[in-house]
């Protein structure tokens, strides 16, 4: 094998060594202001409480609950957004019948809304300012009338605005898909989810390491060069007439031919038993304080 002239070699890939070179910084640097982020300072002092899990299902631990507890304090300075948790384990049909001259007839997965922004309001959660920026999540575990266990994510202030009702049904489905079994990683994945579509990360925040996107970038430039270094070879000329049959030039013939295109559609079903309770869009409050939020039934 013939010695590589590094020279002739650098000289030759200087593009692609320079494009890796501006990826590599710019990477870098997103990675560096995305770690610095925006930094929230909370400013609401018409709160009249700090803490935030309130659990009266007393379905965690208290080492659980303490848990989670850093874990939101962390979250709510990443996103700048109250993060609240409440367990419940009682019928709220009566609770709930209580505001229909307000807000008209209430259907069961309705009652854990009225619960929900009711809370919020009267304890004055919001980051930046009573009835601010925040969210709560009731999860009751009590079976109503109907058959069905209700749980309600409310949102106020910005995370109002940034949360859909399809990003509030995926957050649901996915967090409370083994609440039954595992409590304290159901609600422990409702922060993370909050938090990273928040910032939109999409769940991921705080998963990725800042040296990743530099990594991938490397290893994918180095594939390519890889690449490149067979496929530029030049082809040797073995004589002046090597392309030449006859009087006639010869060519390399080369074609894609296209056999046929086949769409296979199908149908896939949505889970049964968990998913939507209903809901959803923005609406006011009892007090006159606006919400979204959205629904999860099981």
């Amino acid at each position: 094998m013939a010695d590589i002239d590094w020279k002739k070699f650098l000289s030759y890939f200087k593009f692609y060594f320079l494009l890796i070179a501006i990826l590599a910084v710019v990477l870098a640097a997103l990675s560096v202001w995305k770690k610095g982020g925006t930094q929230f300072v909370r400013s609401n002092t018409e709160c009249d409480t700090s803490e935030r899990v309130f659990d009266y299902g007393e379905v965690l631990t208290e080492a659980e609950e303490e848990s989670l507890r850093r874990l939101i304090a962390q979250r709510e300075d990443e996103t700048g957004c109250d993060i609240v948790l409440v367990t419940l384990d009682e019928s709220l049909e009566e609770y709930a019948k209580g505001y229909e001259a307000q807000l008209g007839p209430l259907a069961p997965y309705e009652y854990t809304m009225v619960y929900a922004d009711n809370f919020y309001d009267e304890h004055g959660f919001g980051y930046n300012k009573r009835w601010g920026d925040g969210v709560v999540l009731v999860d009751n575990w009590y079976r109503e009338a109907d058959g069905r266990v209700y749980s309600w994510l409310s949102t106020c202030g910005r995370a109002e605005g940034r949360f859909s009702s399809d990003m509030i049904d995926s957050l649901l489905n996915e967090a409370l898909r083994n609440v039954d079994d595992d409590p304290y990683g159901a609600y422990k994945k409702y922060v993370n989810l909050f938090a990273g579509m928040m910032s939109g990360q999409g769940g991921l925040a705080g998963r990725i390491p800042v040296y990743a996107p530099l990594l991938a970038a490397g290893i994918a430039a180095a594939a390519y060069i890889g690449i490149n270094i067979g496929s530029n070879k030049g082809t040797k000329t073995v004589a002046a007439n090597t392309y030449v049959t006859g009087n006639a030039p010869r060519m390399k013939r080369r074609e894609d031919l296209f056999l046929h295109k086949k769409v296979t559609r199908r149908h896939i079903e949505r889970k049964s038993g968990g998913g939507g309770g209903g809901g959803g869009g923005h609406h006011t409050s009892s007090g006159g304080v606006s919400h979204g939020g959205g629904g999860h039934s099981r």
